[in-house]
């Protein structure tokens, strides 16, 4: 059997923090005669993020992020687990192994000091590779704006599409263009030009974590890459960085002399491609989407939600809704029974698919028990993961276990008005409508950027958690 120093220096010379993570597992299970092992490793800015792992694992039951508050300073036996915590000489966290399925039959104490000795290098081991991986970032920026060149992000995107394809992941790029760059230089002059490059990549890189990359890819446009993160998760990071480009101080000014028309566009691996091009066109086509939204046409942006609803569904201010063969938004009377088939629908669609994210906001002039999302949800798997909203006046409804109900007493917009708004994975749909005498008159579309708009303006109106 190799000692545990050879192995211990055959990590020592390695740079490329996957490579470490990859040998440090493969090394640790090969001495403790593991069939199966995981890795959590020191890094994001919360906890310790799943890594590595190899041989006979459950991938779905291991939990991504480990609180190293909960991992002891030596190696200890669990159950028929053995695990071996990666610590620093200064006593700092780097990792977590866990191995498993002992050809032994299971792990004895006598494993524990090789282990230990082995934790320290590997922690060591671990904390140069992520010193030279930054080192080498940071040697890879452009100088105008500090966002790192478009050759090391290819690079990083290609190994990325790597590791996602050999341990089943995924991982979302996004890309943001300053549509109005060129009309900003012409007006205000080239130094504002650079300094809205520069607040758009402040603005980004404010919302990223420290394992996101983000690129510019030229002029106007800046690539993101979100390791790890579905399309939902991609989108609600598009949703956050628009949001705050208009609550950064410096944009704000900006924008109030000329807009920047930042447009975004979302791509997740493997749903929209398996390579880096076909995850771009996606990304342009989405933005396409986006400037030819109704959200865009009609100019919705500045209109608080309930004057949005009133300006959808009609009224003296109203412009003609675009009638071209396709438009995915509709105006006009509707049957007093599509808002509970639509319910009843959303409820299938959701536990169709329990796990995957969304959010859905559902409100009326009074939350009952017998509403037919309600009734729909009632039973709900453990792993529900969408955010269902409940808004109206309070009546039979007092708890759910799925729907969370938001009370709001004496709301005349909710006593004229229902709605349904469904943000999820790859969807989007909104209905608004108003009853009258003898007829119900709505607007509905599937248009996402109309739909986030929204959103996002509901949750601003009723101070409900944006994300």
């Amino acid at each position: 059997m190799t000692g545990i120093e050879d192995r211990a220096l055959a990590i020592v010379g390695v740079n490329d923090i996957e490579l470490v993570q990859e040998r440090i597992l493969q090394e640790l299970c090969e001495h403790c005669g593991a069939q199966s092992g995981s890795l959590w490793v020191a890094g994001e800015r919360t906890g310790l993020r799943l890594r590595a792992w190899r041989g006979l694992v459950d991938r779905t039951a291991l939990p991504e992020l480990v609180d190293p508050s909960l991992v002891q300073s030596g190696p200890w036996l669990a159950g028929s687990n053995f695990l071996v915590p990666l610590v620093t000489a200064a006593g700092e966290v780097q990792g977590l192994a866990q191995l498993g399925d002992s050809l032994n039959g299971a792990f004895v104490d006598s494993l524990i000091p090789d282990a230990q000795r082995f934790g320290a290098f590997a922690a060591s081991a671990l904390k140069t590779a992520a010193r030279f991986a930054l080192l080498q970032r940071q040697g890879l920026r452009d100088r105008e704006t500090g966002a790192y060149t478009l050759s090391y992000f290819t690079d990083y995107a290609t190994k990325e599409i790597y590791k996602a394809r050999r341990y089943g992941r995924s991982f979302s790029l996004l890309t943001f263009s300053i549509d109005n760059l060129t009309s900003i230089r012409t007006r205000l002059g080239a130094a504002t030009a650079r300094q809205a490059q520069q607040i758009v990549l402040r603005v980004i890189s404010q919302v990223t974590r420290d394992a996101d990359v983000v690129a510019r890819a030229g002029e106007h446009e800046f690539h993101v890459l979100l390791p790890e993160t579905d399309f939902f998760g991609g989108l609600m990071f598009l949703r956050r960085a628009l949001s705050s480009l208009i609550e950064e101080p410096d944009g704000r000014a900006l924008e109030a002399r000329i807009p920047f028309g930042l447009t975004g566009g979302c791509a997740t691996f493997p749903r929209d491609g398996d390579d880096f091009d076909e995850l771009l066109i996606r990304c342009r086509r989405r933005m396409e989407e986006r400037r030819g939204s109704l959200h865009h046409q009609l100019r919705l942006d500045p209109l608080p939600f309930w004057e949005e609803v009133e300006l959808l569904l009609g009224n003296s201010r109203s412009p003609r809704l675009p009638e071209t063969q396709g438009e995915p938004a509709r105006r006009g009377k509707v049957a007093d029974v599509l808002f509970d088939e639509l319910q009843l629908e959303v409820a299938r669609e959701l536990l169709r698919e329990p796990g995957a994210r969304g959010l859905v906001y559902v409100g009326g002039p009074v939350m009952r028990a017998d509403l037919p999302i309600v009734r729909g949800l009632d039973v709900s798997p453990a792993e529900f993961a969408p955010r269902v909203y409940l808004l109206g006046k309070r009546g039979d409804l007092a708890s759910h276990p799925t729907i969370t109900p938001v009370f709001l007493e004496g709301d005349e917009h909710l006593l004229r008005h229902e709605f349904l708004l469904w943000l999820g994975d790859g969807l989007a749909y909104a209905l608004l409508q108003r009853r009258g005498r003898g007829a119900t008159w709505g607007f509905h579309t599937s248009d996402p950027t109309l739909v986030e708009g929204l959103v996002s303006k509901l949750q601003a109106a009723y101070d409900l958690q944006p994300y």
